[in-house]
């Protein structure tokens, strides 16, 4: 799972999903600050395990659509994930989730909302004992190695479905996916994602996986871009985003 290289500590308490991320080198960007990236798999892995305790213990959810917006990027860390269930419906479940840094007095980092589609799955989603913990080494590769992402043009990246990155279906992990959304847009326009809105449209299941970012124009509070995600050995469209990048 994409949560093997975000070091956290969560736990479900009254419907809500508390975690605690360390920003170690390796998620932070090369011109400074936590990328966008880490910040979105964050909100992606902790609106989803909120969901998915939500779902029942016979169903599994996978994300449909991502709504986010990251306020600040020079963040001293730890961060602080706050994630809570706004609606639970037959079909889907909905998780607002903020992202705080603890070392600048609880300053907001992100606020987003995610929806996740209920799956029926005998068994449901696996279960962690709580609270969970993902301890990782201070000395991982830079994001986009460890990702094993990969230029094809100038506005598109790729990476082939690794075993790591795939949730317990299979399938690309959703915050793998938004990870993939932010680096296409920086590839593209110089600059990280900031604001987004994601459509998880298909499954990734095949690879590789690649994504694509074409400018539609600039606006005042930065470059906003439209993002198509493609499972090229499954020949078909996966995901489609629109992002706002700024520096």
């Amino acid at each position: 799972m994409i949560a093997e290289y975000v070091p956290a500590a969560l736990g479900v308490v009254d419907g809500r999903v508390l975690g605690r991320a360390e920003l170690l080198p390796h998620l932070r960007a090369a011109r400074g600050g936590v990328h966008s990236g880490t910040v979105l798999t964050l909100l992606d892995y902790a609106g989803g395990l909120c969901a998915g305790v939500a779902a029942g213990a016979d169903a599994g959810v996978v994300s449909t659509n991502l709504t986010a917006r990251i306020v600040r990027r020079d963040c001293a860390g730890p961060l602080r994930i706050e994630s809570e269930v706004a609606r639970r419906g037959r079909n889907s479940v909905v998780t607002p989730v903020r992202v705080r840094d603890e070392g600048a007095h609880d300053a907001l980092v992100a606020d987003a909302v995610l929806t996740s589609a209920i799956l029926a799955s005998p068994g449901g989603t696996p279960r962690w004992d709580r609270p969970l913990t993902s301890e990782e080494p201070a000395d991982q590769p830079p994001w986009e190695q460890w990702l094993g992402t990969r230029a094809v043009d100038d506005h598109t990246v790729e990476l082939d479905l690794a075993e790591k990155l795939r949730n317990p279906w299979g399938i690309l992990h959703g915050g793998v996916v938004t990870a993939l959304v932010d680096l296409a847009t920086e590839h593209a326009t110089g600059a990280t994602a900031a604001d987004v809105v994601i459509h998880f449209l298909a499954p990734n299941r095949t690879g590789p996986v690649r994504a694509a970012a074409r400018r539609l124009g600039k606006r005042s509070d930065g470059t906003v871009s439209r993002v198509e995600v493609r499972d090229e050995g499954a020949g078909r469209v996966t995901v489609v985003a629109v992002t706002t990048a700024r520096a």
